[in-house]
């Protein structure tokens, strides 16, 4: 797999889109390069980028979503990658919601896409996040982490892992390695054996407590049981009969207590009957009046008529009179459009002469104001040019006084420091002295601090085996303490033994529990048994209810039928009078063609006074009450009906609740009394026996009162079982803790001795450093002794940085005085030649100024000659505002002349009107009056003496039909109150004949308590025996099968067990120390490969006992095998990276991986190292690998010429820039 190319937007500080192409030059070309820049510019973000695209995750372990730079949108990271000649193109990118900076995190969007040759285009392969990861690793060969142990070398860590302690390597090389699933491993291999071991010693104990019944004492027990259920079935006889005798007193006291009632709503409904006969007399007085309503609203239609027509002719003589008003008005307004209209015809025609002369003027003033403000523009940038030179010169002139100066100064310094020349030749050696002992310098510091930190990690292992020391006698004083807790936790009539214990507790646990189900079960049947005694009682009061609701509603039935025959009477009414309406409107047009004195063909008078007086028919007015009338029939019908349908399923309750008459408990108050036998039964099942004859009144309070003592039993056994198993947890927890630390105190023995070995040799090799520095120093000396220095360690890098100051400041002003003679003579030579152009400047302005004004006098004259003539108007706009006024005027006479004609149609319109409407109120007026004198004669044959007393006779419709429903409704209350006494009396009867008992009802109560609660504690024996019986069935079937899962267990027990005998614990050390040991020698396989390439003269060796120490082999000195420890910095270094190599190879497994990046290990490096480490990455290009580097190092940047330069910009971001 090799890197092409990486695409960047807005992730962490690299905010501009930038793309960074590996596979052309310089990148694709120099094979080792650095990615430089500040510390926070964004080196690492380019490696978050790569995994970013690939994977979908942060090299860093970050949240994706937090490399979103601050303020941005959206975010992207895209890569081009090699596997196999084929490229393909992974693309990660976010984005904010709705655009907005403050909108929350989207995404992210995966897309995974390969090159097509053919179509030279990428083809998508993926776009959802799940196949994008699985067809990244499918192609590349590598997961998320094995490409960052292989792409992302960790040699700094392994640096790490060579200089660390037995005690933090296994940590190191499992975080380096990926190898935490071998901890996992052991920890579950060890959690499951504990799991099957649980299991397997629940099930014996399970197995345990279960206690089975002898045949004799089965043979009993069902002896008992049959005996006790004939006595039951006995004792039911009895207790029915009682209850019947019960139900008969609860009815006859119903019985009479409605007698009572009904007795009380008849005198009731006799007294309103009484009451309501002057409502009674209104309503025959309305009937009579009724037949002269059709004819009264004849009477008030032709009044309304009369009335509408006057208001008609009082409205039309007002408008007439205002209209005449208008004609006047717009005559007038026409006279003085006219009049307006020539007045602005003669002004316009006397203007027009004036305006054509001031047109030709403003015509000669805009020829020549346009040449003249063009010359002005160009006069004005000469005179600036003019100006700009001015200031030139005077710039150069100050520039020319100031270079002198400044050259004056440089000469006199470079006089001054004449002796710096000689710097040049010799500061390079003295630089290489200074460095060699530097070098020197460091490596006996380093000695000395890898003594000091071997002493100190030696006093640490030292303090650090006594405390494990102390520790071990800690565990082994809480064991025993422990186990005198436990002893002390144990009943004294239980058994000592840990596993026989806990199995005897937990049988005990189990029997209360199966006691505690069976009183909760009682409980809830008991509580059941009341809920359908209240039931029962809850049917019979429903009973009743429905009773008295059909007595009310047969009542409402009754006067639903009387309003019916109401309704449809006066339907009737209505139709006649419609019919009748029909009849007048149909004889309208035959009325119309009788002749005075001649006879009618339908009733042969020969005076006709409807001729021409006619009466207006009023058919729509008798349709819409007709239909008023009918609505109101159709609506008592449908309130008919639903009462009597309402009636029916009324009667279907009481038949559903009570049965028929032939069998009274066919209903659901039978249902119910059978369910309270067979709950009865139930209780007696599942019921312990609690002894006594009252058990049956207070069982809810003794049932309650034992589950709450079975219950705190049951906590009491439980806390002490939870107690004595959590003590023998901690107890094996503290045993194998005992023997960790056993084992741990061993190992620091050892570690201790190597640590002693490792220091000796550190302190002799400082000792050569020191040795060698003296000599170096004594050298170094006789180069300063020419420039008056003396080498010390605490002033050698201001005396060197001062020389090398010295000698770059002698050569930057050598060049700066040559540069700024150059300068001088530049500067006089532009000075000469600008002073000569303003000379030649400032002559010829002065020539176009005098032009100028000349042409300024020409063009005032001609402006002051339009100024007299018209001022500042405009000729065009008078011309134009004057024709708008003449066409304005002419519009207005046109409107005026159209008004007038208006007014004039609109008057004689209105005075037509008024003629038809006089003649109309003259017939109408006559009509009225025939009408009222007909209808007095026939009221009057009535009894009724005016129209007044007519009128008051008449009652609304609403309120005659209430008053209908009223009388209908008081006699039906009395008819159904003489109806619903006389059934009651009849049905006391019935029931006092019965005559079912003579005892007192508190007598009977009594005897049905005592003999229901003899029956309950029957019940329940018969319920106990029975549960006893079945529990003996139960722990048989469960004994049976207890023994084949104990079998099972035991086989899936051993399996676990030998798993962890091989490769469990509790930490998960033993399995990780075996993993980890493979993994390091197969790691140092593979890294010798790389070590042989890169310096042909160490190999590393894993050690053959069970630590994780590794050895170097010196083939130099006839493999001389010694410590890690003893490598100076730059072998260190190879031997780091080699290990970094071969992890790798390792991560990668048959992937080829051609792009590697290192970014750690190079700040801590000396020069000398530094180039080692330079060297080595150098060569290791030539197997065709691309390494990039990251670092801050000046000296790296130095030597590696090919960079990805992440340049700091501010506010926060950076850019990106490839040099080389």
């Amino acid at each position: 797999m090799k890197i092409l190319r990486v695409t960047i937007h807005n992730l962490n500080s690299l905010r501009l889109k930038q793309t960074i192409d590996f596979s052309a030059a310089p990148l694709g070309q120099a094979g080792l390069f650095a990615i430089t820049g500040d510390t926070g510019a964004g080196k690492t973000t380019i490696l978050d980028a790569i995994t970013l695209a690939l994977y979908g995750r942060v090299h860093r372990n970050k949240e994706a979503k937090e490399v979103l730079s601050y303020g941005a949108v959206e975010s992207l990271a895209e890569v081009e990658f090699e596997v196999k000649g084929t490229v393909y193109r992974s693309r990660w990118n976010i984005w904010r919601a709705h655009k907005k900076e403050d909108g929350n995190i989207l995404g992210p969007e995966r897309q995974l896409s390969r090159w097509d040759p053919k179509k030279e285009a990428f083809e998508i392969l993926a776009e959802k996040v799940k196949e994008a990861d699985q067809l990244v690793e499918e192609i590349t060969g590598l997961d998320y982490g094995r490409f960052c142990r292989s792409a992302m070398l960790s040699q700094g860590d392994f640096a790490a892992f060579l200089q660390s302690g037995e005690r933090e390597r296994s940590g190191l090389l499992e975080r380096i390695t990926g190898t935490e699933v071998y901890t996992l491993l052991s920890k579950g291999a060890y959690d499951r054996f504990k799991l099957e071991q649980q299991k397997l010693s629940a099930l014996e104990q399970e197995r345990e407590t279960l206690e089975l019944l002898s045949d004799d004492e089965v043979a009993e027990v069902r002896e008992e049981r049959q005996e006790k259920q004939q006595q039951a079935e006995a004792l039911r006889s009895a207790l029915e009969s009682l209850r019947q005798q019960v139900s008969w007193q609860k009815k006859m006291q119903q019985l009479e207590e409605r007698q009572h009632v009904l007795t009380a709503r008849l005198e009731e409904a006799q007294q309103q009957e009484a009451q309501a006969a002057p409502e009674y007399a209104r309503l025959e007085r309305h009937r009579q009046a009724q037949p002269f309503e059709g004819p009264l609203q004849l009477l008030d239609e032709a009044l309304s008529q009369q009335q509408a027509i006057q208001q008609a002719i009082g409205q039309l003589m007002l408008s007439a009179e205002q209209l005449q008003a208008q004609e006047a008005e717009a005559r007038e307004q026409q006279q003085q459009a006219r009049q307006l209209l020539g007045s602005a015809r003669a002004a316009f025609d006397k203007q027009e002469p004036l305006l054509e002369q001031v047109l030709a003027l403003d015509v000669e003033i805009r020829e020549k104001k346009e040449p003249l403000e063009a010359r002005r523009r160009e006069m004005e940038a000469a005179q600036a040019e003019w100006a700009a030179k001015q200031t030139a010169a005077q710039e150069l002139a100050a520039r020319i006084e100031t270079l002198e100066a400044s050259l004056a100064q440089l000469r006199k310094w470079l006089k001054d420091n004449r002796s710096a020349a000689t710097l040049v030749e010799h500061l390079p050696a003295i630089q290489q002295h200074r460095e060699e002992l530097r070098d020197l310098y460091k490596d006996q510091r380093q000695a000395e601090q890898k003594a000091g930190k071997l002493e100190q990690q030696l006093a640490e292992n030292r303090q650090s085996r006594q405390k494990t020391a102390g520790e071990l006698e800690q565990l082994q004083q809480a064991i025993a303490r422990m186990e005198e807790d436990f002893r002390q936790n144990t009943p004294s009539n239980f058994a000592q033994g840990r596993s026989e214990l806990l199995g005897l507790l937990h049988r005990e646990i189990e029997q209360l529990s199966q006691q505690k189900q069976n009183l909760e079960e009682l409980h809830r049947l008991n509580d059941e048994y009341q809920r359908l005694l209240a039931e029962q009682a809850a049917y019979e009061e429903r009973l009743e209810n429905l009773q008295n609701e059909e007595l009310a509603l047969h009542k409402e039935i009754m006067n639903s039928l009387e309003e019916l025959d109401a309704a449809t009477a006066h339907l009737e009414f209505k139709s006649n009078i419609y019919r009748q309406q029909l009849l007048i409107a149909n004889y309208e047009k035959d009325r119309s063609e009788l002749q005075q004195g001649e006879p009618c063909p339908l009733c042969f008078s020969t005076h006709h006074p409807f001729r021409d007086k006619p009466v207006t028919p009023f058919a729509d007015k008798a349709k819409a009450e007709l239909d008023k009338a009918q609505q109101h029939q159709n609506t008592a019908y449908s309130r008919h009906r639903a009462l009597l349908q309402q009636q029916d399923k009324l009667e279907l309750q009481i038949s559903e609740l009570a049965g028929n008459e032939l069998q009274q408990l066919s209903g659901q108050a039978g249902r119910q009394l059978e369910k309270i036998e067979l709950l009865e039964r139930r209780i007696a099942e599942v019921g312990p026996e609690l002894g006594g004859q009252h058990f049956a009144l207070a069982r809810n309070h003794l049932l309650a009162q034992q589950i709450r003592e079975s219950g705190q039993l049951i906590r009491e056994r439980q806390q002490a079982r939870n107690r004595l198993s959590e003590l023998a947890g901690k107890l094996d927890e503290q045993e194998a803790l005992r023997l960790t630390a056993a084992n741990q105190l061993k190992d620091q023995d050892t570690e201790i001795r190597l640590l002693e070995q490792s220091l000796e040799s550190q302190r002799q090799q400082a000792a050569g450093f020191q040795e060698k520095f003296e000599k170096g120093v004594q050298q170094l000396n006789k180069l300063l002794k020419k420039y008056g220095q003396v080498f010390n360690l605490d002033t050698a890098a201001q005396v060197f940085e001062g020389l090398l100051a010295l000698k770059n400041e002698w050569e930057s002003r050598v060049g700066e005085e040559a540069q700024q003679s150059r300068s001088l003579e530049l500067s006089r030579q532009k000075y000469e030649g600008l002073s000569q152009q303003a000379a030649k400047e400032e002559q010829r302005l002065a020539v176009q100024a005098g032009r100028l004004e000349q042409e300024r006098e020409a063009l005032a004259e001609l402006e002051e000659q339009r100024r007299q003539l018209l001022g500042d108007k405009d000729p065009r706009q008078e011309r134009q505002q004057a024709r708008q006024q003449m066409e304005a005027l002419d519009q207005q006479l046109e409107t005026a002349g159209q008004r007038l004609n208006d007014a004039g149609l609109a008057l004689a319109s209105a005075r037509q009107s008024l003629a038809e409407k006089q003649d109309a109120l003259q017939s109408t007026s006559a009509r009225a009056q025939e009408l009222e004198v007909s209808l007095l004669d026939r009221a009057g044959e009535a009894s009724f003496d005016t129209l007044a007393s007519l009128r008051a006779a008449l009652l609304p419709a609403e309120e005659v039909q209430a008053l209908e429903r009223r009388r209908k409704t008081l006699q039906q209350a009395l008819a159904e109150a003489q109806l619903s006494l006389k059934n009651v009396q009849e049905e006391l009867g019935a029931e006092q004949a019965r005559a079912l008992t003579g005892e007192a009802p508190e007598q009977l109560e009594a005897q049905l308590q005592d003999q229901e609660a003899a029956f309950g504690a029957l019940q329940q024996r018969i319920g106990a025996l029975a549960e006893k019986l079945a529990q003996q069935e139960s722990r048989s079937q469960k004994a049976e099968e207890l023994v084949g899962r104990i079998g099972q267990q035991k086989q899936e027990y051993g399996r676990w067990a030998r798993l962890n005998d091989i490769i469990g614990m509790a930490d998960g050390k033993k399995f990780r120390i075996f993993a980890q040991g493979l993994t390091l020698q197969k790691l140092a396989q593979l890294a010798n490969q790389h070590l042989e390439k890169l310096n042909g003269r160490y190999l590393i060796d894993k050690r053959s006992d069970d630590s994780l120490e590794l050895d170097i082999i010196d083939t130099f000195q006839a493999d001389n095998r010694r410590s890690m420890n003893t490598l100076s910095g730059g072998e260190s270094f190879l031997v780091s990276l080699a290990l970094a190599l071969g992890l790798s190879d390792l991560a990668g497994r048959k992937a080829q991986i051609h792009s590697l990046f290192i970014d750690e290990g190079f700040g801590t490096l000396d020069e000398s190292t530094l180039d080692l480490a330079i060297s080595t990455l150098e060569n290791l290009q030539a197997s065709g690998k691309s390494i990039g580097i990251i670092s801050h190092v000046k000296a790296l940047k130095e030597r590696i010429s090919t960079q990805i330069v992440v340049q700091k910009k501010g506010n926060g971001f950076s850019s990106v820039e490839v040099v080389g």
